[in-house]
């Protein structure tokens, strides 16, 4: 009887072993997926940063006044101020009034009656 058991608790042994061997392999596997994804999302957040500078310089006004001018862009004018910088020229309210006769230059209607304040 007491052989069998030896040989039981032997086995119950190795085989703890042999999982403890197992589950360290594991981690170590997955340490290195880790630091694959880390260099993964440090090059990705470069990039990310490059690209943020980049929209940035697009955004300028300069770059956008040389885009417009570059391609012959039509330009409308607003009418909510007296002068819009439009293609990094200054154009007069009154220009767009006699232009278009009075009308709105988003809806080309004429100016509306208003009776009351909430038709402003």
């Amino acid at each position: 009887m007491g052989v069998p058991r030896i040989l039981v608790m032997f086995f119950i042994a190795i085989a703890m072993a042999v999982f403890v061997v197992w589950e360290k392999n594991k981690i170590i596997e997955i340490g290195y997926q880790v630091a694959k994804l880390q260099r993964n999302c440090d090059e990705l957040s470069e990039a990310n940063r490059k690209l943020n500078y980049y929209v940035g310089r697009l955004k300028t006004p300069e770059n956008i006044v040389y885009k417009v001018q570059s391609l012959k862009l039509p330009l409308i004018l607003q009418e909510d101020s007296p002068g819009t910088m439009v293609a990094g020229y200054m154009k007069l309210k009154e220009n767009a009034v006699k232009a278009n006769q009075n009308k709105d230059l988003y809806t080309q209607k004429g100016p509306s009656l208003n009776c009351c304040s909430l038709h402003y």
